[in-house]
């Protein structure tokens, strides 16, 4: 692939998932009561979580947003494609738990008062998805480096 045609893949890719990133923050900032049910719903399991559950939300969001900045302003790239796969392998590990015990989760509250309601089946595959993404954005990011230096 063209050197040029990377670059405007990879310009898209990151602002693509900088944006996934910016709504989810914001969204939750505004209301992120599905996503702190969810939280609460999980300390069924880990007791601890339910006294934390509505700062684990805020700390989640602003660390979305942060992610976003750095994506869409195109600095500290790997770091943030880095932090995007661990916040979206983290939040897909929590939803297949509550997928594999059988749980009936209307929605999952990614992206809080901004909608975007969907089922657990739904947002796992969304995740994926957006996980193939950020791998690829990653693996371009590579590519260029690459070609810069030689």
């Amino acid at each position: 692939m063209k050197p040029k045609h990377k670059r405007i893949l990879l310009t898209t890719l990151r602002i693509l998932l900088g944006l996934v990133f910016l709504a989810s923050g914001i969204g939750k900032l505004i209301s992120g009561s599905e996503a702190q049910y969810l939280v609460e719903l999980l300390a069924t399991e880990f007791y601890w979580l339910i006294e934390y559950s509505s700062l684990i939300v805020t700390l989640t969001s602003v660390l979305e947003l942060a992610i976003a900045l750095f994506l869409l302003w195109g600095r500290y790239l790997k770091w943030a494609l880095g932090g995007a796969l661990l916040m979206l392998g983290g939040f897909s590990s929590v939803l297949s738990y509550f997928y594999l015990q059988g749980m009936n989760v209307e929605n999952c509250g990614c992206f809080g008062a901004l909608g975007f309601a969907s089922g657990l089946e739904f947002t796992l595959l969304r995740n994926g998805v957006l996980i193939l993404l950020v791998i690829g954005a990653y693996i371009l990011s590579r590519g260029s480096r690459r070609e810069e230096v030689v």
